[in-house]
């Protein structure tokens, strides 16, 4: 990638009066949208330089390329892939986001849910872009080349739509290694968001878009002033660009495909699973089959038979009143949204000033807030006990029957407590979310030109992010408050009448996981000129950065038997910080250059680089990368790269305090090492199979590294541009949680899948107290002796199988492709035709799950990346009207989760490809005093989206019926947007 670099004031008066023309002689279009490259110099030869001593301009101060260091050189050895302004309109999309996902390398196309944050739940509904399929984390997101705060409590992510789609002058994307010019994150590759610069006036925008079950519309409004010299100082300019976006909510009732009951599709009805239901109005009573029979009636209750209760009070029932296999069931996408509605405000801002001859500085500045209100039955459905006899407030039981309790119903033994499924749907509605997530971003600096053409820049960046992520207020279900007033009988969990307001007082409360993260990074940077070759001048670039970040997590809810709020954690005893030294190097030296004459060879290049980083709590790591350019002819190129990445842990991921929880249970005697409940261990003899699970944050994680290696060529032939790619990664030590309790369940004794160190037999002693841990097992102690959410372990005396499922340094990745892409431009009089081809072949990918472990083909699965993406464009401009159509295709893969109607599962099944298409109709003109007013420009579009409204490929698993990492439920889409510049 090359860009132009406009060099003082005069040149960007120059370039103001030519861009409004230019833009509507072109409408807006270019060759592909996905892919094109900005037009640039020669591969030995400086962007621009600077003219009679002056300092360049802004962009060549706070924007260099993505992929080098030195100022006025393209990258070498990697190709980069811009979207420019003119192109992402044209594409339709409403956010910047949006517009990087229509990239082939892009390889996970689903919304929040896919592209957050590595599976964590994301309910504060954030976007994250995800390269290669290698994970979110894995990518890099900056803003004009700075680094930007991360969002996120359980697991941090850099939220994708940082600025408004009004302040984007292009994105930059680079689908390779690039750890040894930026640090951590950049393993799959950067994507660089662009603003605009060079903009002068006012701009009004509006975009309105449809989606099934509500609207998105979103204002905007951007101004730009440029200046020439200011007191002496020199020229300068400011931008400031505002954007507004409300979202309605998208119930999931409003598409089949959403549904829980998926029968219509062969799937499983899943309001009704065993033991867990979603019930509406009365409760259900569900009893065991002694005998382990299956429910001939209910398919998915397996082994337990279902009485629903009448409508009614239900108090001196008998077991005859009872509906036998006739549960309440209701559908929870009646209740549940999908998309939640949202409220959200982004604000960039971005000015810079001459200080004479040699000093220039900047500001740049972003904020947004982004909130979202979502429905949801989360913690409404309760599965309960029912006494015969009633508790005092001790919670001792008594003599006092219960008035409430039927007697001799069919499998449940005298006196034994009832098992009811009780919903809250009929006392309070949904659980609803109100999440939000504010970040504001302040990067300050300057350039300064020094003697021999050296030149030095410095900047601060000072980020902050608040979020609540997981927020329920006044509406979260107290379990334990509602069993104990069952339990007092204060509560009849049988009746269909909604409980009275003092009676919810004593069930309902708060959830809250909130989050702080903080980002302060310094870098200073020299780079200029060394000395001169034949094939051109020898630059370097050195420098250093600090950085400096914080997280801390504010988790507490409503727990007690009273409803009393309990924090697990506060900000003061979960705020963990890190400090980062880094130091960092680059050498351009052109060999060969056109002015040589070497037969077959215009220019080659070698540019090396390399970046040392320590980190205060997970240790160094250094990381070098070589890339070298060769122009074998003025059209013809060829460019290769090799490097290691890496990808630190994120503070959540070793802060205990962001998640540590620790479940207990008995283990199920399907395990075959398991006879009537005991269990037989190395170690532990035979005991009874009490299992301890504890998840979350590991303390001694370390880097994930990876090795990234890639050549291909560029050949331009008349109209036609080809470019080709061949990239090969290895990426290990990956950071993930261990599925042993997968493989404990699964019996895969002796060796458990290489999870023998995740399966700890305990030995509490005799003299162990529920009440004090430290008369536990030392061993259990280490684990539970430190912050656990939600509870931790009541009882846990009881446990003698710990399972160690933390995030730990676990996985390893092999993956290698191809990406190619062919362009055609043509001008016939007034009408300009051009068209394009763009594709992402993965070719092989293989995972090794435990250090060790032989590698296993995870290449087109339904949760692995998948083998082919690509996009097609066709367009045309006439005078001021255009049309654009797009063609995406997303590949075929396995389903390898599938299941039947029963949710069982079956032989993987084959998921076909999905095709849609996407179609932009634009009207742009330039108007002239005094026809227009005060209106100088105008542009009109409809955009469609998936045009032919094909639904995506049924892909059954045992919870949907569609992958949303390659496709979305949403249909045909109308998307019309009006913008007036003044």
């Amino acid at each position: 990638m090359k860009t132009i670099i406009q060099s003082n004031t005069s040149r960007r008066a120059r370039w103001l009066t030519t861009a409004a023309g230019a833009v509507l002689a072109t409408t807006l279009f270019g060759p592909a949208a996905w892919a094109q490259q900005t037009p640039s110099p020669q591969s030995g030869e400086a962007a621009q330089t600077e003219e009679d001593g002056d300092v360049a301009s802004v962009e060549d101060i706070v924007v260099t390329a993505v992929g080098t260091n030195i100022s006025g050189v393209k990258p070498v050895g990697s190709e980069t892939v811009t979207l420019s302004r003119e192109e992402i309109l044209r594409t339709g999309v409403s956010n910047v986001a949006d517009a990087v996902r229509t990239l082939p390398q892009v390889k996970n196309l689903g919304d929040f849910r896919e592209g957050g944050t590595q599976g964590s739940y994301n309910s504060q509904q954030g976007n994250a872009i995800n390269l290669r399929g290698l994970g979110a984390q894995a990518t890099l997101t900056l803003v004009d080349g700075h680094r930007l705060v991360a969002t996120g409590a359980a697991s941090n992510f850099t939220e994708a739509n940082q600025v408004p789609l009004a302040a984007v002058e292009r994105v930059e994307v680079i689908a390779d290694g690039a750890s040894a010019l930026y640090g951590s994150d950049a393993v799959a590759g950067v994507v660089n968001y662009v603003l605009r610069k060079d903009f002068e006036g006012v701009e009004a925008s509006l975009r309105v878009t449809n989606q099934t079950g509500g609207v998105e519309y979103s204002p905007s409004f951007t101004t730009g002033k440029m200046w020439g010299d200011l007191g002496g100082m020199g020229g300068g300019n400011v931008l400031l660009a505002y954007e507004y976006t409300s979202r309605d909510a998208y119930l999931r009732s409003e598409n089949p495909l959403l549904m829980q009951d998926l029968t219509r599709y062969g799937g499983p009805d899943n309001r009704l699973n065993g033991t867990t239901a979603t019930v509406s109005g009365p409760a259900n009573i569900y009893v065991q089959n002694a005998d382990g029979s299956q429910n001939p009636t209910l398919p998915r209750a397996g082994a337990y038979t279902y009485y629903g209760l009448p409508t009614g009070a239900n108090v001196g029932l008998s077991a005859s009143d009872l509906l036998l296999n006739r549960p309440n069931l209701t559908d929870s996408a009646e209740y549940t949204d999908y998309v939640g509605e949202q409220k959200k405000h982004q604000l960039s801002l971005f000015a810079n000033q001459q200080f004479g001859r040699h000093i220039e500085g900047f500001l740049q500045a972003s904020y947004s807030k982004r909130e979202t209100y979502s429905r949801s039955l989360a913690s409404v459905n309760q599965n309960v006990t029912l006494s015969p006899f009633l508790f005092d407030a001790a919670g001792n039981v008594t003599a006092t029957p219960n008035p409430y309790y039927i007697s001799g119903i069919p499998g449940v033994a005298p006196g034994a407590n009832l098992n009811v499924q009780y919903s809250g749907i009929k006392d309070f509605g949904t659980s609803n979310f109100n999440n939000y997530s504010e970040t504001y971003s302040i990067t300050a600096g300057f350039r300064a030109l020094l003697p021999f053409d050296w030149k030095m820049d410095a900047s601060y960046t000072f980020g902050r992010d608040e979020a609540c992520n997981y927020c329920q207020t006044g509406l979260n279900l107290n379990p334990t408050a509602l069993q104990y007033r069952i339990n007092t009988g204060d509560i009849n969990p049988l009746s269909s009448t909604s409980l009275s307001d003092a009676q919810l007082s004593t069930l309902l409360g708060d959830n809250i996981q909130s989050s702080g993260n903080g980002l302060d990074d310094i870098v200073v940077k020299f780079n200029g000129p060394l000395f001169d070759l034949p094939g051109g001048t020898v630059r370097a670039a050195f420098g250093g950065e600090r950085n400096e970040a914080y997280n801390y997590n504010v988790n507490g809810a409503n727990r007690t038997a009273l409803n009393a709020f309990e924090f697990d954690t506060t900000e003061a005893t979960s705020k963990l910080d890190r400090t980062i030294w880094s130091a960092f190097g680059e050498l351009y030296v052109p060999l060969i250059g056109p002015e040589m004459g070497v037969p077959l060879v215009q220019s080659l290049i070698v540019d090396a680089a390399v970046r040392y980083d320590d980190y205060s709590d997970v240790g160094n790591t250094t990381n070098p990368k070589i890339g070298v350019t060769l122009d074998v002819t003025d059209t013809f190129s060829l460019r290769g790269s090799w490097g290691t990445s890496f990808r630190a842990p994120s503070l959540p991921d070793v802060n205990l305090f962001a998640y540590s929880s620790s479940f207990g249970f008995p283990s199920s005697n399907s395990d075959p090492r398991v006879t009537n409940g005991f269990l037989n261990l190395p170690g532990a003899g035979l005991t009874l199979a009490n299992v301890g699970l504890v998840l979350g944050s590991n303390p001694d994680l370390k880097p994930e590294e990876a090795t990234n290696w890639s050549f291909g060529g560029d050949l331009e032939l008349g109209d036609f541009t080809f470019n080709a790619t061949y990239y090969n990664i290895s990426y290990t030590g990956r950071i993930a949680s261990p599925d042993a309790l997968g493989a404990y369940q699964a019996g895969l004794y002796p060796d458990y899948r290489g999870f023998a160190a995740n399966i700890i037999p305990i030995n509490n002693p005799t003299t162990c107290s529920n009440a004090d841990l430290t008369t536990s097992d030392p061993l259990l102690q280490q684990y539970l002796g430190r912050t656990l959410l939600y509870g931790g372990i009541p009882d846990f005396c009881a446990v003698n199988v710990l399972i160690d499922q933390r995030n730990t340094n676990l996985a390893a990745t092999r993956q290698d492709g191809i990406d190619a892409s062919v362009f055609y431009d043509r001008r016939f009089g007034e009408l300009s035709v051009n068209a394009s081809l763009a594709a992402s072949w993965t070719m092989s990918n293989e995972q090794q799950v435990v250090e060790g472990q032989p590698f296993e083909d995870r290449l087109g699965f339904y949760s692995t990346p998948i083998e082919w993406r690509g996009r097609a464009s066709l367009g045309a401009n006439w005078r001021e009207f255009s049309g654009n159509l797009f063609v995406n295709y997303t590949g075929g893969y396995t389903n390898d989760l599938a299941v039947d109607s029963l949710g069982s599962s079956i032989t993987p099944q084959k998921v076909d490809a999905w095709v849609t298409a996407d179609a932009t109709l634009a009207y742009a003109t330039e108007f002239r005093a005094p026809a227009g007013g005060f209106v100088k420009g105008l542009r009109a579009s409809l955009t469609i989206q998936n045009l032919t409204d094909e639904d995506p490929p049924i892909v059954i698993t045992s919870q949907s019926v569609f992958n949303g990492s390659y496709s979305h439920p949403y249909g045909r889409t109308f998307s019309a947007q009006l913008t007036a510049s003044f």
